[in-house]
């Protein structure tokens, strides 16, 4: 069905007929209004999924305690039917998304299957909406970056430009997530392409402004920030700046440590749980157990504004992206301010603005109220973020990274304002800076932290301590792990991804492409005057492959090597390949790129590297890397 819907769209545009750069432009705006689209109907989606399962209960059980019990089972009944319905139709659908974007990127060419776009959403959408502790923009990066890649390969384009379509999906994704254009550009660049390269951004940015554009007709937030009116001054004092580095150092720290909880529970779960089933039932229930356990509310009493809906959980907070707790953090100040806010106020209504007084007004009592009820949530979300990713759930870890600079920011700011509230910003502030440097310390990607939380709060005013705090978090959490969230992820399956902006043009050229499939090989009994006669024959290649009987690779005999046992007076007889061969020899895979070749040329400073690819369950010798080789292939794609 595909194939023919393929061909009859190729028909109707012959492919010669366009030039690809207005294609890939076209393209890229109808992948940016559809992904604002998809944004807004998968936000649908999981809010009917919440409203007829955890919200229902929820509603139910303030009359009749027994059904807790429901609300308990639901995020198990969410995972169960995640994990089996990925593993059943797109396996790379389950888990957070984004490093399979990553991997799609680069290592096959922007290829994506389009039935993961249907996957995720579905699985998606029952883990979140049944209580999962996931966020949604994980999910929807992944669906609008399949959107971009079925729309290249439907059109038959390049590889660089489907790569760039990718990451245009993506950039849409975040823009009509989020409502935050900029922020979805850097994004996508940053994080998806690994490069700001002038000739991808065009499409990528016309992706994200259309994606926008739709989300402010039919989205959520409209042409409000996703947290709106956030009111702050940052007046620049000498006296508040030791709170923002410590902020930074602390949140640095917690990021660090999410990833490598992340990934420990995952190992640990799949030990102990191995039949998948069992784990996502079992952690499941923890996560549904610890998401009712935990009060809704703060134990303290405290002055809410009338109308501030937002502010009352309808499901447990540890529930969800918890995006309710994160808008709560965002609005605290010191009952001592309310003069000085109430000036403020008056000020920006005599200029003509729309203002709603959504700040939460703390006395000491409440402020140490609100960090008790906080404190366990910097600790306890990423626990179950991690339980419900181990558990075969689908959903995203931006949005728990969100909150935990929130509430770790929010606690932070309070105990700073009960200590030293003399050099103390408004507890808020510290909730809006702690979203930037925890973001930045679990992407490692400082401009999108720094823009995605100046979007969301539309408040520049305090950029300057977002960027202290996010580059300090972002430097401390890669000196204790150099691996970000997504790249872990990568690594920890042995795929290790060399990206460099200044090589972007060779990232999608492959081994197996520039490889040389024929090639000389000496067997390791082979004397000294065999390989000369096959070195001699074969001059064109720098380095001799080594096999044993059974056809594997023992090593390879370099040509500083030959000419050195030459030198000698040992007789040609009495040397054997084994002898003078290289026996730990560097190999690389058909399928890494030319930056990870030109990498390890430079680990060994060795002229020829051995191609190997398990067939078998075996390594096999498949072809041989000549620098030479790479160098040129290097040079015509730097050059054009």
């Amino acid at each position: 069905m595909m194939r023919q819907f393929k061909s009859r769209l190729i028909s109707l545009v012959p492919r010669r007929s366009v030039p690809t750069l207005p294609l890939t432009l076209a393209l890229s705006g109808l992948i940016g209004m559809t992904a604002g689209v998809g944004a807004t109907l998968f936000t649908l989606l999981i809010e009917f999924v919440s409203t007829h399962t955890v919200e229902r209960f929820v509603n139910a059980a303030n009359g009749q305690s027994v059904y807790w019990l429901a609300v308990i089972v639901c995020p198990a009944l969410g995972m169960l039917f995640a994990v089996i319905w990925t593993r059943r139709f797109a396996a790379e659908a389950q888990g957070h998304g984004i490093p399979e974007v990553i991997t799609a990127v680069a290592r096959h060419d922007g290829m994506i299957r389009i039935r993961v776009s249907v996957v995720k959403i579905i699985a998606s959408a029952m883990t979140i909406g049944m209580g999962g502790s996931v966020g949604r923009e994980g999910p929807i990066v992944q669906i609008g970056s399949s959107m971009g890649s079925a729309a290249g390969q439907v059109f038959g384009l390049s590889a660089p430009s489907v790569k760039v379509l990718v990451a245009a999906g993506a950039a849409a994704a975040i823009s009509a997530t989020f409502n935050a254009p900029i922020a979805g550009v850097i994004f996508a660049s940053e994080i998806i392409l690994g490069s700001f390269a002038v000739e991808s951004m065009t499409p990528i940015v016309i992706a994200s402004v259309l994606a926008n554009v739709v989300q402010k007709h039919i989205g959520e937030y409209g042409l409000d920030a996703a947290f709106p009116h956030v009111y702050y001054r940052y007046v620049g004092a000498w006296s508040q700046l030791p709170t923002y580095l410590l902020l930074g150092i602390c949140c640095g720290i917690a990021a660090a440590a999410f990833v490598k909880m992340l990934y420990w529970c995952e190992d640990l779960t799949t030990k102990w749980l191995p039949d998948f089933k069992s784990r996502a039932i079992v952690l499941g229930l923890l996560v549904g157990c610890c998401g009712v356990l935990y009060p809704m509310y703060p134990p303290s009493t405290f002055s809410v504004p009338a109308g501030n809906a937002e502010h009352q959980h309808s499901v447990p907070p540890l529930f969800g992206g918890g995006l309710s707790v994160v808008e709560h953090t965002l609005h605290f100040d010191r009952v001592e301010l309310i003069d000085d806010d109430a000036d403020r106020m008056e000020e920006m209504a005599r200029s003509g603005g729309n203002v709603v007084d959504r700040t939460i007004y703390l006395s000491r009592d409440e402020m140490l109220g609100q960090v008790i009820w906080l404190l366990p949530l910097v600790f306890l979300k990423p626990l179950l973020t991690s339980l419900t990713l181990a558990g075969g759930g689908s959903g995203g870890v931006f949005a728990p990274s969100l909150f935990l600079g929130a509430t770790l920011g929010a606690c932070f700011g309070l105990i700073c304002n009960l200590v030293v509230p003399g050099m103390s910003a408004s507890p808020g502030v510290y909730a809006i800076v702690g979203m930037g440097a925890a973001v930045a310390g679990t992407t490692q990607a400082v401009l999108s932290a720094i823009l995605i939380v100046y979007e969301l709060t539309n408040d520049y005013h305090i950029i300057l301590p977002i960027m202290t705090a996010a580059g300090i978090a972002s430097v401390l959490a890669r000196t204790i792990d150099p691996e970000s969230i997504y790249q872990k992820k990568l690594s920890r399956r042995g795929d290790v991804l060399a990206r460099g902006q200044d090589l972007h043009r060779v990232e999608h050229v492959m081994v197996r492409d520039v490889m040389v499939s024929e090639f000389p090989t000496v067997r390791y009994r082979d004397n000294l005057a065999q390989i000369i006669a096959v070195a001699r024959a074969n001059s064109h290649i720098e380095s001799l492959p080594v096999m044993d009987d059974d056809g594997a690779l023992v090593g390879i005999i370099r040509s500083e090597d030959l000419h050195r046992v030459l030198d000698t007076d040992v007789p040609v007889h009495m040397l054997t390949a084994d002898d003078i061969a290289l026996t730990t020899p560097m190999a690389v895979s058909p399928n890494d790129n030319l930056l990870e070749a030109l990498r390890d040329f430079g680990r060994r400073d060795i002229e020829t590297l051995p191609v190997e690819e398990v067939q078998g369950g075996e390594k096999r010798l498949v072809g041989l890397l000549l620098r030479n080789e790479v160098m040129q292939r290097y040079r015509q794609e730097i050059l054009g």
